[in-house]
């Protein structure tokens, strides 16, 4: 039986501030929603003329959930126009990771088409990780997030992806891998070791009480040794893990409130979880012979 990191029940009273709705919110709230085609377009296009970070990361999402391939080409062709050197740190890596995705793997030619060419033009603002044809030690491969609850909504997974990315970022464990996620040969011959990081939000409770909400919130993350993109996840004794935590936040009764309590309830568990449980196993695993 595989030895399991410490569970941690994480007691985070969040003050959520009310922020005043916004035409960026209610296109953003439009464009994850299960709205009509039109809708989900329309929103599409009005956010696209925007270079807000809220924006950037619902575009971000469109272009890799959507389920209509003209909404996600005109994702990927707002971002070109929308992600500069001013575009907040997190915004652009979401913007740039969907464009990635979907050149390499979207299901339409022409979305696929059209995120090259935006990649192409922002080549620019990809961060530098020097030599990116030197094949890592260790890598480690961060999974999509998958929530559970279904209460999330799909500009958040991308962001709590992205938070325990860049926490195992900080170990200098490589996240990318010339490519593309490499094959069980390619991490054989290169002596890579090979690990995967996937989170999960298992539950939130929203609790309504007079002018106020009450939000409860669990988020599991696993680790595991990796083997390639063909092989896939080894759950191996003393060598894969999972960590929890939860956190409740308060804030207030209106729609906008709630959802920013939800996601602001499920980064600071994603974060917690990530720097203080994940990521000393991954060191003790990476450092294990």
């Amino acid at each position: 039986m595989s030895r399991a990191l410490a569970v941690i029940a994480a007691c985070l009273l969040l003050c959520v501030r009310a922020v005043a709705a916004d035409t960026v919110q209610t296109n953003v709230t439009q464009l994850s929603s299960s709205a009509s085609y039109k809708i989900r377009l329309a929103a599409a296009l009005a956010l696209s003329k925007s270079k807000d970070a809220r924006a950037v990361i619902a575009l971000a999402d469109a272009l890799q959930n959507d389920r209509d391939a003209t909404i996600r080409r005109v994702s990927a062709l707002a971002l070109e126009k929308m992600i500069d050197a001013r575009t907040a740190d997190d915004a652009r890596e979401l913007g740039l990771i969907a464009l990635e995705t979907a050149a390499a793997k979207d299901r339409d030619t022409k979305v696929v088409t059209t995120a090259k060419a935006s990649l192409k033009a922002l080549a620019g603002l990809k961060r530098k990780k020097g030599n990116t044809s030197k094949k890592p030690p260790v890598f480690v491969n961060i999974d999509g997030t998958i929530d559970q609850s279904k209460k999330l909504g799909k500009d958040s997974t991308l962001r709590v992806m992205n938070i325990v990315k860049t926490s195992v970022e900080r170990t200098g464990y490589a996240t990318s891998w010339p490519g593309g996620l490499p094959t069980n040969a390619e991490l054989s011959s290169s002596r890579s070791r090979a690990f995967i990081v996937a989170s999960t939000v298992k539950k939130i409770d929203i609790t309504r009480a007079g002018g106020s909400t009450q939000i409860a919130c669990t988020v599991a993350i696993r680790v595991a040794p990796w083997s390639g993109k063909d092989g896939g996840e080894k759950w191996e004794a003393n060598k894969a893990a999972s960590a929890s935590g939860s956190a409740k936040a308060t804030t207030g009764s209106r729609d906008r409130d709630i959802q920013g309590g939800v996601r602001d309830c499920v980064e600071a568990v994603a974060e917690d979880v990530t720097s203080r449980q994940v990521v000393p196993f991954l060191k003790r695993i990476a450092q294990a012979r």
